[in-house]
């Protein structure tokens, strides 16, 4: 029986040959290749549509061709337009009142082809300008001054105007973002955790945060936050302040959540601007992301700063006065592609060295390696407050920083190699400095190499050269707050 199943001769399903079977994969991999082609062609025409829907098709002569190889400059307006908020909305508290007509934030957004970094002035809405046809008066009255002559974009060019004329830059584009589409905006990437140091409540913009911490902001808190003029003595200049950080915030939370290479998130957020950004008819989609790209990605050397100016009464009327001689070097360094002055920074600025006070202490077993380090850092320009030993020791350096000092540890750490970043609860000063033993061990080989040369020009044997300390891990430690740190605190970090 087995003998005859044996010799039995079942008929066989001929082998492919391999080509053929090449063939049938390249062929489905060209279709899921075409299928995903497919569908980001969909995303990109449907964000393409929902952005025009903001396009202001008339053209404004005010503003400047740019050629590839010049700076950009974009004015972005924070309008207080009630006429393009829609349904329900309008009963919201920060809908209510009289139909807007001016400018409620202004920034000037300035961009290098030269340099990764950018600049974002921002423009105070009570600064005295003269207005173009109208002569002096705030700046945020441009935009009624504009509408009174021509409702469609009379307050446009009015305002173009005269940012041109008082900053005496070209302004290429020009971006106008309402109450609502802001709101949206916030919400389309999830909202945006900052850190509130005290309570804050303004009735007017409807603010009210009962208790200091991290606060989660969605897009109805966020613009009470950014609105809201009554919770800072120095009125307008706390509130442009605040509004930086935001910005600041909103960017790094962009770039945390690779917002820009997500086609799904562009989606959504093309919705949100689509529903209520106004814009010149020749930003393009490219241009919009190559700007976002670059904002997000270089989110630390954005460079936040507001017009220099002082308070004054003048004819019964409040006004923030530019300090001239200020205003004229600051602009004229922007308009340079210069390193800019000191005037003008925030806390939200790109910090410099003499801008942060440091604490340095000797965390390894070389003696005197604080003095050094703080010999070091004062050359380079910090401000070093404060120096002693350490009560633990460490293979790494360790830079110690408060929630929202996060650039000047950034920038502290450049002066060490593998440097850590420490988030703590509180520093004596802007930032601590742990010393720790792979940089003694750098100041170990830097003095043999010296004493090396020196016994070899002497024709003596050079001294035996120092032990490198054991490798300090190649990652930080797991994610999450150290010890002591208020794990609400450091979602904000």
């Amino acid at each position: 029986m087995y003998e005859g199943l044996r010799n039995l001769e079942v008929p066989r399903r001929p082998r492919k040959k391999p080509g053929r079977l090449l063939r049938a994969v390249g062929l489905v991999a060209l279709v899921s290749m075409l299928a995903g082609a497919a569908g980001l062609w969909v995303v990109y025409r449907k964000v393409q549509e929902n952005l025009d829907k903001g396009r202001i098709r008339e053209k404004i002569e005010q503003l400047q061709a740019r050629l590839p190889d010049e700076p950009l400059n974009v004015l972005i307006l924070g309008s207080d337009r009630r006429d393009v908020i829609e349904g329900k909305a309008r009963t919201r508290r920060q809908f209510k009142g009289d139909v807007g007509q001016r400018a409620d934030v202004m920034i000037l957004l300035h961009m290098s082809p030269k340099a990764e970094s950018a600049v974002l002035v921002s423009l105070p809405r009570d600064l005295r300008v003269t207005i173009p046809g109208v002569g002096t008066d705030k700046l945020n009255a441009a935009y009624a001054y504009g509408v009174m002559r021509d409702e469609n974009l009379g307050g446009v060019r009015l305002t173009i105007d005269t940012v041109k004329e008082f900053t005496g830059l070209d302004i290429h584009h020009y971006v106008e973002v309402n109450f609502a589409s802001f709101q949206d905006i916030v919400d389309a990437v999830g909202g945006v955790s900052i850190y509130i140091d005290r309570p804050l409540r303004d009735k007017r913009s409807g603010l009210k945060i009962p208790e200091p911490g991290c606060i989660a902001m969605n897009g109805k808190m966020a613009l009470a936050y950014v609105r809201a003029r009554y919770i800072d003595p120095t009125a307008d200049i706390g509130r442009m302040q605040r509004q930086q950080i935001f910005i600041r915030t909103l960017l790094r939370k962009v770039r945390s959540l690779d917002f820009l290479i997500n086609p799904s998130k562009w989606l959504e957020l093309s919705e949100a601007i689509g529903n209520g950004v106004r814009y010149d008819r020749d930003v393009e989609l490219g241009l919009a992301k190559d700007i976002a790209t670059h904002l997000a990605r270089n989110e630390d050397q954005v460079d936040f700063r507001i017009v220099p100016t002082y308070d004054a009464l003048i004819g019964g009327i409040s006004y923030l006065v530019p300090i001239e001689s200020q205003v004229d070097e600051l602009f004229d360094a922007i308009r340079n592609d210069r390193p800019l002055p000191e005037w003008g920074k925030t806390s939200a600025s790109v910090p410099s060295p003499a801008d942060i006070e440091v604490q340095v202490l000797n965390a390894s077993a070389k003696g005197g390696l604080a003095a050094r380090e703080q010999e070091r850092l004062t050359k380079k320009g910090f401000v070093v407050r404060s120096i002693g030993n350490s009560s633990t020791n460490e293979a790494r350096t360790i830079i110690e920083y408060e929630v929202g000092d996060q650039l000047m540890a950034k920038l502290v750490a450049r002066q060490y190699k593998n440097a850590q970043l420490r988030l703590v609860n509180e520093t004596p000063f802007d930032i601590t400095v742990r010393v720790g033993a792979d940089r003694a061990y750098e100041v170990a080989l830097a003095e043999w190499e010296i004493a090396k040369r020196r016994a070899e020009r002497r024709g003596q044997q050079p001294p035996p050269s120092p032990t490198p300390p054991p490798a300090p891990p190649d990652k930080p430690p797991p994610s999450g707050a150290p010890p002591g740190v208020d794990p609400e605190k450091k979602r904000c970090a």
